[in-house]
């Protein structure tokens, strides 16, 4: 998930692996001394994989088995992965000790998390039974950490490390574990630790994750963070945070932290946009109004662009002439183009939309925005964390629909699916007979039954039968289309299919009556949508009512606001997110924001959240190894 932790699990994980890996006697099965490197070689570090492949060319049995680990745990260090999966191969198995093959097992895993395969190191991993040294069972541990944080479950890696925590010793061991629970939970939205934090978890982790919450509610509410980390300390007193790592907690959340004293926004409050500017223009000043921290203060001026977005440049100058030393805006794509060919920008500005191509730009240029692909890339995750692996697509005819189907299939088969069907459909259509028959293949099931039926001439009972290839539909629609399409794949035989979408199924209001049509469909949308209201929200119900068609709007430009102090932290900390209105929010390497957003299911069609730090039980691992020191 983040560079930074995995090039410190690889360092750490390498240089344990070469000082701690078992040593092998350097004499053949035939009695013949091997030559063993010298103390000069030792000490400078010159020992190769090279070396101990030939020593394994001269050795047989048990011996040439150990030289063969240590071969391929140095070709791993080296990077030349082919030779060291070569190496593990060429091992007789029948001739290891339990310590070995438990050795083969951790290399293999470690092998597959540096080639990306991380869900192939956790089946790895689940597949060790046999009795671990202490050692091995610390780099188990540490492997299945790193293996679940890059196969995006970081509750489970945090859990991981925890539960190592008590094998540690070193203290500089230890400090670099407490700073991976943190990264890895600091990667979890408010409500998964709110979902957490209710869970019979031991008291231990439990600390970890009100420290995290405490860190979340602190992001718009600096005033508060050392109150808040007071009174954890006094309820976790012997917590192994409290020792060091909670003394420089309070300077480490607030470092990167800039507020600007103007902020001009440039939106198009006049023209065929007028409407989703307000909206935006509205959150933004809800959330300037509700901001609990009343230092950040600054002034705000509104500057229109109107449908003008050629003079985009203008309204720039216009914003800085005001004196403005960070901008919001603009809202259309054309003049998010505009300013990201520009080599420099001398105020920092916050676009609400992206440029058509991601290229380097400015590092003043940060681009948000409600993005659909992040939620048809989400969709593809969600589906894979579920176990779904061959899925059939439905979309609109268009560019849209398009958009979205070419982003689910890319992110579905990087993570190891594939897609087996795609068809399109023609939206606001009294019938979707024909696209769904010829996803599931029963228009070609109905084919063979006329063939056969004119071969025969004989009346046949007929029962089509759907492709059985299919564990999934990825399904992109608005509210209206959703509400007919999903009860037509129960007509067509494939109502057992789990079904996923986008946002664009919900329209944000509770219709219990309208909803019951896509009850069991899976969909991601903003917390702003699927939480209890937020103080930004009810003011959105308060004070402007008229705004609810565009409340995912609303939200949008109350994230605006919120997110510009925490932007440096962002920039600067891999593994930050910002806990939105419109989702976990997280930079990427060209400065453009993504969302992370919650899932829930229609059940009688009232949304319900899911609980994403539930495990699915393929990668559930025991975790009761034999050893002197117990894991809780």
């Amino acid at each position: 998930m983040t560079l930074h932790l995995r090039l410190s699990f690889i360092t750490t994980l390498l240089l344990l692996l070469i000082g701690c890996a078992p040593v092998a006697t350097l004499t053949t099965d035939m009695g013949q001394t091997l030559s063993d490197p010298t103390d000069a070689d030792l000490q400078a570090g010159t020992e190769t994989s090279d070396y101990y492949l030939q020593q394994a060319e001269l050795s047989t049995g048990e011996q040439r088995n150990s030289f063969l680990i240590q071969a391929a745990q140095l070709l791993l260090q080296e990077g030349n992965y082919e030779s060291a999966l070569t190496q593990l191969n060429l091992i007789n198995r029948e001739l290891t000790s339990p310590i070995d093959n438990n050795e083969i097992e951790l290399v293999t895993a470690e092998l597959f998390i540096l080639q990306g395969q991380s869900r192939d190191a956790l089946k790895q991993l689940s597949g060790i039974t046999g009795r671990l040294d202490e050692f091995q069972q610390t780099r188990l541990m540490r492997l299945r950490a790193q293996a679940f944080l890059d196969a995006g479950y970081p509750f489970e890696s945090a859990k991981t490390r925890v539960q190592m925590d008590s094998l540690i010793s070193d203290e500089f061991e230890s400090e670099l574990n407490h700073q991976a629970i943190w990264e890895a939970l600091s990667l979890l939205p408010k409500t998964s630790l709110q979902q957490a934090s209710s869970a019979p978890l031991n008291k231990q982790f439990l600390g970890w994750i009100e420290l995290a919450r405490i860190a979340k509610n602190a992001q718009i509410d600096w005033q508060r963070l050392q109150d808040d980390i007071y009174r954890w300390s006094q309820a976790y007193p012997k917590h192994p945070a409290s020792a060091t790592f909670i003394k420089d907690l309070g300077y480490k959340q607030t470092e990167l932290i800039e507020k600007p004293d103007h902020i001009a926004v440039l939106l198009p409050l006049s023209g065929r946009y007028a409407q989703v500017a307000a909206a935006i223009r509205e959150g933004i000043l809800t959330a300037y109004y509700q901001h609990p921290d009343k230092s950040f203060m600054p002034r705000i001026s509104f500057v229109d662009t109107s449908e003008n977005q050629a003079a985009i440049w203008n309204y720039y100058k216009q914003a800085t002439d005001l004196g403005a030393d960070f901008i919001i805006g603009p809202f259309l794509k054309s003049a998010v183009d505009t300013l990201s060919r520009s080599p420099q920008m001398e105020v920092p500005t916050l676009t609400l939309n992206y440029s058509s191509e991601k290229t380097e730009h400015s590092g003043h240029l940060y681009q948000f925005g409600l993005l659909p692909e992040d939620e048809a890339h989400q969709s593809a995750e969600m589906a894979i964390r579920q176990g779904r692996t061959h899925a059939a697509v439905l979309v609109p005819d268009g560019d849209w629909g398009n958009r979205l189907r070419n982003a689910f299939q890319l992110r579905f088969e990087e993570l190891g699916g594939k897609v087996v069907s795609a068809q399109t459909y023609t939206p606001n259509s009294n019938d979707f007979k024909r696209p769904i028959q010829s996803m599931l293949n029963i228009s070609q099931s109905y084919r063979r039954y006329q063939r056969i039926q004119s071969i025969t001439n004989l009346n046949m009972k007929f029962i089509p039968y759907r492709r059985q290839d299919v564990d999934m539909i990825f399904m992109a629609a608005t509210p209206k289309d959703a509400r007919q399409l999903k009860p037509q794949f129960k007509f067509h035989y494939a109502g057992e299919i789990p079904v996923y979408s986008t946002s664009h199924a919900f329209t944000g209001q509770l219709n219990k009556q309208a909803d019951r049509d896509i009850d069991n469909l899976n969909f991601c949308d903003m917390p702003w949508i699927l939480n209890a209201p937020s103080i930004f929200k009810q003011s959105l119900i308060n004070y402007w009512p008229q705004q609810q068609r565009y409340t995912r709007f609303f939200a949008m430009g109350v994230d605006a606001y919120n997110i510009i102090p925490f932007l440096g932290r962002l920039k600067g900390k891999t593994y930050e997110r910002f806990s939105g209105q419109t989702g976990n929010l997280y930079l990427d390497q060209f400065n453009r924001i993504h969302r992370e957003l919650l899932w829930a299911s229609f059940e009688q069609g009232i949304p319900k959240l899911i609980d994403i730090n539930t495990m699915p039980a393929r990668f559930a691992l025991d975790e009761t190894q034999p050893d002197k020191k117990s894991i809780h």
